[in-house]
C-alpha cells in the first residue's frame, strides 16, 4: 500500500468513526428526548393526581361545613322551639291568673296557648325555607292578624322576661330609697 491508500484508508476510517459516533449522538439524543417527553407525561399525571386530591378536599371540606351548618340550624331550630314553648307555658300561666277574674278571657288565653305550642312543634318538624315560606304567606294573607300577634307576642316575651328577671325588686327598693 502506498501512502495515498494509506490516508484514504485511514481517511475512510475516521469517517466511519464519526459516523459511528454521529450516529451514536442521534441515539443519544433520541434516549434524551424520550426521556424528557417520559419526564413531562409523569409529571403532568401527578400534577393531575395532586390537582385531583386537592379537588377531593375541597369536595370533603365543602361537605363536612354543609353538614356542620345543618347541624348548627338544626341546634338553633330546637332552641327556637323551646324559647317558644316557654312562651306558651308562660301564656299558660297568665291564663291561670285570669282564671278566677276572666274566665272567659282564661279560655282565649289558653286557645293561644294551643296554638303557640303548635307552632314549636311546627319549628321543630320543618325545614327552615318552610317556615320562612308558611310565615311569609301568613303575614300576606292575614296581615292585621301577624301584627297582632306579632305585638301579643312581644308582650307576653316582656312579661315572661320582667317576671324571671330577679333584678326587677331591688331596683325598685333603691328608687323608693333615692326618693325618700
Amino acid at each position: 500500500m502506498n501512502e495515498n491508500e494509506t490516508i484514504n484508508s485511514m481517511q475512510d476510517d475516521v469517517a466511519g468513526k464519526a459516523r459511528s459516533v454521529a450516529g451514536q449522538a442521534k441515539e443519544f439524543a433520541r434516549d434524551i428526548k424520550g426521556k424528557a417527553t417520559e419526564f413531562a407525561d409523569d409529571a403532568a399525571q401527578i400534577g393531575k393526581d395532586q390537582a385531583a386530591k386537592l379537588g377531593d378536599a375541597a369536595k370533603d371540606l365543602a361537605s363536612n361545613a354543609a353538614v356542620q351548618l345543618q347541624d348548627a340550624v338544626r341546634q338553633q331550630r330546637a332552641t327556637g322551639a323551646d324559647y317558644i314553648d316557654s312562651l306558651a307555658e308562660a301564656t299558660e300561666r297568665a291564663a291561670g291568673e285570669f282564671e278566677t277574674a276572666s274566665p272567659q278571657a282564661a279560655h282565649y288565653i289558653r286557645q293561644a296557648s294551643e296554638q303557640i305550642h303548635g307552632v314549636a312543634g311546627v319549628v321543630r318538624e320543618r325545614d327552615m325555607r318552610e317556615l320562612v315560606g308558611e310565615v311569609e304567606g301568613f303575614a300576606r294573607r292575614q296581615p292585621g292578624l301577624f301584627f297582632g300577634g306579632a305585638v301579643i307576642l312581644g308582650f307576653a316575651a316582656l312579661r315572661f322576661l320582667k317576671s324571671s328577671s330577679p333584678n326587677s325588686a331591688p331596683s325598685n327598693t333603691f328608687d323608693q330609697r333615692q326618693a325618700s
